[in-house]
């Protein structure tokens, strides 16, 4: 397991009882949870939300929760990822599928085995993420490929993971819960 990384600082503004502007929350992120299992990877819950249309008159802290691995059903959530480079061989994998079932609160997170990686998974969800810093490698069950900083990926339902054995990195995720997974549709007539 890594150091804690320092949280990124977190603004959220909304109105006063008065109907003008305000900052309701300015700290460092206070919802950072550890993945677990010795992986270097720390998880900043910034902001979820359970249904769209989102209430915008609430300021409860929409950070302060349960971590989830998935957002809920008919809504989203905005995490933080920071990963120190990891030792592949120090996961305990028992551990850190235990973690995984407890952090699936949601149930739109699905645990796949699979020899290529030991965090193999899929999730109901839209996803869009960025890689803000470092290098990772995206995994799926037959290929890899590298994102680097500033490369954003869209995430359709898919099997994957992600693999930070090579360098540090930092990505930032919108994950929207979806549908259902249907079946690929490439487009072609």
């Amino acid at each position: 397991m890594g150091d804690r990384p320092a949280p990124p600082r977190r603004v959220v503004t909304g109105k006063g009882p008065d109907g003008k502007s305000k900052v309701v929350f300015d700290s460092l992120n206070p919802h950072q949870h550890e993945r677990g299992g010795r992986s270097t990877i720390f998880f900043n819950e910034i902001w979820t939300f359970d249904d769209c249309p989102v209430d915008l008159s609430s300021h409860k802290d929409g950070g302060d929760r349960a971590m989830s691995h998935s957002p809920p059903a008919n809504g989203a959530h905005f995490r933080v990822i920071n990963s120190a480079q990891e030792d592949l061989s120090s996961i305990n994998k028992d551990e850190a599928d235990k973690l995984f079932s407890a952090m699936n609160v949601t149930g739109l997170s699905e645990k796949i085995e699979s020899d290529r990686h030991w965090n193999m998974h899929r999730t109901r969800t839209l996803d869009y993420g960025v890689v803000t810093r470092g290098q990772r490698s995206h995994v799926m069950p037959e290929e890899d490929f590298i994102m680097d900083t500033g490369d954003i990926i869209v995430q359709l339902g898919h099997v994957h993971s992600w693999d930070n054995s090579k360098s540090a990195s930092d990505m930032l995720f919108v994950m929207i819960g979806g549908d259902s997974y249907g079946s690929f549709d490439g487009g072609e007539d």
